[in-house]
């Protein structure tokens, strides 16, 4: 950087970089961000210019005197300083706003009323959200010094004043501008004592309209009985000179302003580094202290705590009720497992109309109001067959019976045929043949029925065959559906335990932060001048043996536990549908049709009589 003043010492530059390497191990970690944002800020200081802020109340003449200082009109005058400002320098000229959340933001300097201008909505809001603003300007002094031009002091709620103590801690002096005929009021010098117990003294810079050493001596003189002991100097000046100087280039009347021994008095203390570096050892020590608190909370709070919790049952996991989670769940899979293949191999060696009925009788999921129709009809037509099959049987029985009588009779005729007498054995035949042809009506209607029955049944074979198919599948795609959810809820448990996983090692940079405090920083401390009493020193290194002792012995957990060995304890495969083919019920008009014997021949009674002649 163009002009940097580079106050460190070798010892200190070796300080500032071993900080860098602690912030590039704390930002890994985005529940400790503004700690993380303080160090940065720190590291950020330590190699910065030297640092002036002007604090004072409204109309003090801060920003005049800033504008005085670089000699340049840059900060609108009259107007409230309504967002923390850092004017430096730099060769091209811009703005970077840094917002509440971090982010940040580059404007050109044609922009600057957004962040001044009280009269426009979209500066309202950007100042709403707005942390501190900084500006950029090509100025000879901004090469050795940032300047601060701080909002007015204002009465809080209980009538003290306020001022950030963060930008108290950034700068290496502090300048009060104050009126000369304005006395300190109570609650100024309550603010003043807070600034000097946080190890500044002010500069008071005393502005009057014009200057006179006597009206400023005897304004000092007064002022240093009441709160001599708490200012590291007072200066005056006349801002109103100096500026009215600049615009007539009268160098006398500038001289007169006394502005130039500001100026002088600025250049001097920014070579000086013994401030800084007690500034930095000291803000150190306060950042130290905020992070061993941080870092003690961390095991206690969400998300540490439920991330940490659930990785040690987990650490446990064959004696724990996630293992008995896990094997019941691989119980269900397997029974969904036996279902599917079940279901999906049903029909394939069904081949007849009778097969299909032992299936739809014992399968819940086949019925319904369609395939119960078609049920009933195949049901009546097997009925029907075995009715036809019991009347042609019994047709058969006595039809032999008959046949054996009508041959009997008919050798009688042939042997005697003049002689005997066969009208007895005539009349019994003719009443077997009317008993037979009484059981042929029979069986011609039952045969008639059967292909009526039959004919429906073929009629309707096809589309209820499909219907069967579909409630098949239906079934089948449930069973999926089931074990689809099973595994999703595993998958579910699987991206918790990654997403633990991925929490606790986020807080692993927590030990390498430990290690680091204890391994590099703690020697530094001890064999390095740091400006430190005995005391700050050992409260720093005390400070770094707590954070240190804070257990995080997650670290063991996680050493035995990766993605692939939580995906080889947890995850269950659905395969079925690549294991177990669906056979369809394929059943052909040839498969329904019963074989039956063809309808029996009525009897001649004509025949029987012929036996008579």
């Amino acid at each position: 950087m163009i002009g940097k003043n580079s106050f460190l010492t070798k010892t200190n530059n070796g300080f500032t970089e071993k900080l860098k390497t602690l912030s590039s191990k704390v930002e890994k970690n985005a529940y400790i961000k503004y700690t993380s944002n303080k160090l940065k800020q720190l590291i950020e200081d330590a190699e910065s210019p030297y640092i002036v802020l002007f604090i004072g109340k409204e109309k003090a003449g801060k920003t005049s005197l800033i504008n005085a200082l670089i000699g340049r009109n840059i900060l609108p005058e009259g107007n409230r300083t309504h967002v923390n400002t850092l004017i430096r320098y730099g060769k091209k000229e811009r703005i970077k706003a840094i917002f509440v959340d971090g982010t940040i933001v580059h404007f050109d300097m044609k922009h600057l009323h957004l962040f001044i201008d009280t009269n426009t909505l979209v500066g309202d809001i950007l100042r709403k959200y707005l942390s501190y603003i900084e500006i950029y300007i090509d100025c000879e002094i901004l090469k050795n010094v940032i300047f601060i031009d701080s909002a007015p002091l204002e009465a809080g709620q209980k009538g003290d004043l306020y001022i950030s103590e963060t930008l108290i801690q950034r700068a290496d002096d502090v300048f009060w501008v104050l009126n000369h005929d304005t006395v300190l009021l109570q609650e100024e010098l309550d603010q003043l004592k807070k600034i000097h117990q946080m190890g500044k003294k002010p500069f008071f810079i005393l502005n009057t309209s014009k200057y006179e050493d006597k009206i400023i001596e005897d304004f000092i003189a007064s002022e240093k009985k009441r709160y001599g002991d708490f200012v590291e100097e007072f200066i005056g000046v006349s801002i109103q000179q100096a500026m009215e100087a600049k615009k007539s280039h009268n160098m006398q009347l500038y001289i007169d302003s006394h502005i130039n021994v500001l100026h002088t008095k600025i250049n001097h203390l920014s070579k000086q580094n013994i401030k800084r570096a007690k500034n930095i050892a000291f803000r150190f020590k306060q950042w130290i202290e905020l992070f061993e608190r941080e870092v003690k909370l961390i095991p206690e709070r969400e998300p540490y705590l439920s991330a940490a919790n659930y990785m040690k049952n987990l650490a446990t996991f064959n004696n724990t009720i996630e293992r008995s989670s896990y094997e019941r769940d691989l119980k269900i899979l397997s029974e969904y497992e036996k279902e599917y293949a079940h279901i999906s191999q049903i029909f394939k060696n069904i081949q007849t109309l009778y097969q299909l009925l032992q299936v739809l009788e014992f399968e819940k999921y086949l019925k319904d109001d369609r395939v119960d129709l078609f049920v009933t009809l195949a049901i009546k037509y097997h009925e029907k067959v075995r009715e036809y099959r019991k009347l042609h049987s019994e047709y058969m029985l006595e039809y032999q019976y008959f046949e054996k009588q009508e041959k009997k009779l008919l050798r009688k005729k042939f042997v005697k045929p003049l002689i005997q007498d066969n009208s007895n054995e005539i009349n019994l035949l003719l009443k077997k043949a009317e008993h037979l042809n009484q059981l042929q009506c029979k069986c011609k209607d039952a045969y008639n029925s059967i292909k009526r029955l039959e004919l429906d049944l073929l009629n309707d074979l096809y589309n209820t065959q499909d219907h069967i198919n579909d409630l098949t599948q239906q079934q089948l795609e449930k069973i999926m559906n089931k074990a689809h959810l099973l595994n999703s809820n595993r998958k579910k448990q699987q991206r918790n335990i990654e997403k633990y996983v991925n929490k606790l090692n986020e807080f692993q940079c927590i030990r390498e932060i430990q290690e680091f405090l204890q391994q590099e920083m703690k020697p530094l401390l001890e064999n390095e001048s740091l400006p430190y009493s005995q005391e700050e020193l050992h409260h720093v290194l005390s400070t770094i043996d707590h954070i240190s002792n804070v257990d995080f012995s997650t670290e063991a957990l996680l050493s035995n536990i990766t993605i692939d060995s939580i995906e080889q304890n947890l995850t269950i495969s659905v395969d079925f549908e690549e294991k177990y083919s669906f056979y369809p019920l394929n059943l052909t008009e040839s498969d329904i049709v019963s074989e039956i014997p063809p309808i029996p021949m009525a009897i001649d009674f004509q025949q029987i009589l012929n036996f008579d002649h």
